[in-house]
């Protein structure tokens, strides 16, 4: 039997054919890895379309696009394949059969004294160099300008930055990096090593005033090296002025060390002193910007933007910390817990002139006070809503010399209106014309509110008209209360039974199963006795949870003190009830 062969359901579109030649001739050449894509890349050719790229393929085989590359430059050298395009990279497949292109021979002997020294270098590290390893330093050598003693330098720096780890691929990147900033030379190469072992104490200094948790251990890399040249030589900072700014960051990175020195770069700071200073105040400013965040209720993940665009222009108005801390608090009780909102409210302060801590706190106080204020008023008149407008006049009020007693007595006397804040105004307008601030100088005749409806009651300044709106709202007033009393205690019971989750649990149930037995009724009679057989389970085992709970099913729903117009006022009828006491 042969050692390969064909199952019987192989067909001709379930293979790949492979020349003999290919397989005589060039396979026992070639590494396995060129072989590799040389398969790979004669399955494409039949199998996948032209969306395929050099991408796509180095992440199938698990490698490089720049090692794909190379073993296809091999395979051109042998004639049995045309790279067609480098970008994007497109290679053409040629017969092997026609194939007479030969690699470009290597004179191994003239890399003797290289290849001793090599050896010589990685064997300090207990590792040795593999034939298969010189033939590539060669080759790179053959295709590159680089000079031998120079490519030696460059595998001790590699060597003594990575140890063991240092493999081909590793020093030839390296290598190539000085190749394309044109160093070639041994003195080249030598000069621009010497600048990564200058920068590397700098860097370590780096990582320690940054605070980095392996920053004694840490090993400053490629993309660090390449940072520091740039914040020196692009940037033009010293040495001195970068660290500053690193202390400064405490706990950052190196990336936003970087943000932070072209920031510096842009507003033209340089010095270590004025750096210093700088960052400090930046560093002062977020963590005003995180408390402000918190007094108001907002959750602030970066500082920067609400340093620029907030806390910078309130420092530099004069406010100081404490107080700003002061005016977010106030802005959050008072339902403007937002940067715009308190900006608004720093703004308004500034052009008063009230920068000054005893000055903002005798603002808020006064604030504060009218609001506490306002609350009295709408718990002695109801539904008032809370407004700037509505605010506003109480701030009136008091500079027209009132007292609270005083505007308490006018909130009274207007509770029966159906506008009580206009009403208290007109009230109040006519004791400042008579000069009435003291509750017992209010005459008789004066406004004196109440449930009484004759314009005898109300003052001379009111009409029958208004006095006649004012005994409708009297009215609606009076059976709103009641209709609230009775749905607040319905609400305490349900609130209590609520609490127990089985009950909660049955109430949903049963309010799905309405639209339920609905439905069954047209679509599906069928069901409808299981459906109501359910739902009476339900009722009975929601009865006994509330008898459970002691509360008796009747006290879920609002308890009416008139049973006939259930404290609307009128009958089903529509004529007003005689329940009415007003």
């Amino acid at each position: 039997m042969a050692f390969c062969s064909f199952s019987k359901d192989c067909d001709d579109n379930s293979y790949v054919t492979v020349e003999n030649k290919f397989i005589t001739k060039y396979l026992p050449e070639v590494d396995g890895f060129a072989v590799k894509v040389y398969l790979y890349g004669l399955y494409l050719c039949k199998n996948v379309d032209s969306d395929f790229s050099l991408a796509s393929m180095a992440e199938v085989l698990k490698t490089s696009e720049e090692r794909i590359a190379d073993a296809f430059a091999l395979w051109e050298d042998y004639d049995l394949v045309a790279i067609v395009s480098k970008s994007p990279f497109a290679v053409q497949y040629l017969p092997v059969k026609s194939a007479t292109g030969r690699p470009k021979k290597v004179r191994y002997e003239q890399y003797a004294d290289f290849n001793k020294e090599l050896q010589r270098k990685f064997a300090r590290i207990g590792k040795f160099v593999s034939a298969g390893d010189y033939v590539k330093y060669m080759r790179f050598l053959e295709e590159t300008s680089l000079q031998p003693q120079a490519l030696l330098l460059i595998a001790e720096y590699c060597i003594n930055k990575q140890g063991d780890g240092a493999s081909p691929s590793y020093i030839f990147n390296k290598a190539k990096k000085l190749i394309r900033g044109g160093a070639l030379t041994y003195e080249q190469v030598e000069r621009e090593l010497s600048s990564y072992h200058l920068n590397e104490g700098n860097l370590l200094a780096v990582y320690a005033a940054l605070a980095l948790t392996n920053a004694a251990s840490r090993v400053p890399d490629e993309v660090d090296y390449s940072l520091y040249r740039k914040w020196t030589e692009t940037l033009g900072f010293e040495k001195d002025a970068i660290l500053a700014a690193a202390k400064c960051l405490k706990r950052g990175n190196m990336n936003v060390l970087d943000i932070t020195l072209e920031d510096l770069y842009e507003r033209g700071l340089k010095d270590e002193r004025v750096i210093s200073e700088f960052l400090c105040a930046r560093e002062a400013m977020a963590s005003l910007a995180f408390r402000v965040g918190r007094k108001l209720g907002v959750k602030v993940s970066n500082p920067a933007p609400y340093i620029e665009e907030y806390i910078e222009k309130w420092c530099a108005l004069g406010f100081e910390d404490a107080t700003l801390l002061d005016i977010a608090l106030f802005c959050m009780k008072n339902g403007r817990g937002s940067f715009d909102d308190m900006h608004s409210l720093v703004e308004k302060l500034a052009t008063q002139g009230a920068v000054a801590s005893a000055q903002v706190k005798a603002f808020l106080k006064e604030k504060n006070d009218d609001l506490k204020l306002f609350s009295k008023i709408q718990e002695i008149c109801g539904g008032i809503r809370k407004s700037a407008g509505n605010l506003a006049l109480i701030k009136t009020w008091r500079d027209w010399g009132f007292s609270e007693s005083m505007l308490l007595e006018a909130a009274k006397r207007s509770v029966a209106s159906v506008n009580p804040m206009p009403y208290m105004n007109k009230i109040l307008t006519e004791w400042k014309e008579t000069g009435v601030f003291e509750v017992k100088k209010i005459p008789d005749s004066a406004v004196s509110g109440g449930t009484g409806n004759s314009s005898t009651t109300r003052g001379t300044f009111t009409s029958p008209a208004v006095d006649a709106a004012n005994a409708k709202a009297d009215r609606e007033r009076y059976y709103a209360l009641l209709r609230e009393k009775a749905q607040t205690r319905a609400d305490k019971y349900l609130a209590m039974a609520n609490e127990n989750a089985r009950f909660k649990e049955i109430s949903a149930e049963l309010s799905k199963m309405e639209l339920a037995l609905a439905k069954a009724e047209v679509f599906e009679p069928k069901t409808l006795p299981a459906l109501s057989e359910k739902k009476r389970s339900l009722l009975s085992e929601r009865k006994g949870i509330l008898t459970a709970l002691d509360i008796d099913e009747a006290d879920l729903l609002p308890k009416f003190t008139c049973e006939k117009c259930s404290d609307t006022g009128f009958l089903k009828s529509g004529a007003a009830c005689g329940c009415y006491k007003g």
